[in-house]
């Protein structure tokens, strides 16, 4: 029994990848924006990306984490930058595909082995049938590894991921000379004005 074990494991270990027939690619854009209420921004882009499908993914006082579905990515991007001044922006993209096929080669590969393994179950006598069973529950535990690492990359290919940071608008400090920041009003003899009133 323990050779045929090792014999099946050592055909798990074998199996090939399938050959990789589409180049599929995880996108992810960041965009640094202008803006004067960072509470406010973030509602409404949280907003837009829920009617786009999408859904907010991290939010703190300085960015906010968006995942939309990927063919809708840019058409948030176009949302945002209509709406707030755009001052920094990258955009970043990975090959996914090979690893998915990689982990649905190992995924075929234990899930026929845990079918042998059954089989053996009913042939099994007394002694083995122990040694077939923690076999075949470690191979489940693996199987899941691997379905959970799937559905993740899958989840990277659906949905893009977009960073929007917020950068406050600076706003200009009072004068304290009197003057106003707005040159046609000390144009006007402001001063001169104020000071007859106070006469």
């Amino acid at each position: 029994m323990m050779r045929l074990l090792v014999s099946l494991l050592m055909a798990c270990a074998c199996v090939a990848a399938p050959a990789q027939t589409a180049q599929r690619v995880a996108v992810g854009s960041s965009l640094t924006l202008q803006v004067s209420d960072r509470d406010a921004t973030a509602a409404r882009l949280i907003q837009q990306a829920e009617a786009l499908g999408g859904y907010f993914s991290v939010v703190t006082n300085e960015a906010l984490t968006l995942k939309v579905p990927t063919d809708k990515a840019a058409g948030l991007i176009a949302y945002a930058k209509t709406n707030w001044k755009p001052v920094e922006e990258s955009y970043r993209s990975e090959e996914v595909l090979g690893a998915m096929d990689q982990l649905r080669a190992q995924l075929k590969a234990k899930q026929e082995l845990l079918d042998r393994f059954e089989k053996l179950l009913a042939s099994a006598d007394a002694n083995d049938i122990v040694e077939v069973e923690a076999e075949a529950a470690r191979l489940i535990q693996e199987i899941e590894v691997l379905k959970g690492q799937l559905q993740a990359l899958q989840h990277r290919l659906d949905y893009a991921t977009v960073v929007l940071n917020f950068r406050l608008l600076e706003r200009q400090r009072p004068r304290d000379d009197g003057r106003s920041p707005f040159a046609w009003l000390n144009g006007l003899g402001l001063d001169a004005l104020l000071g007859e009133f106070e006469q």
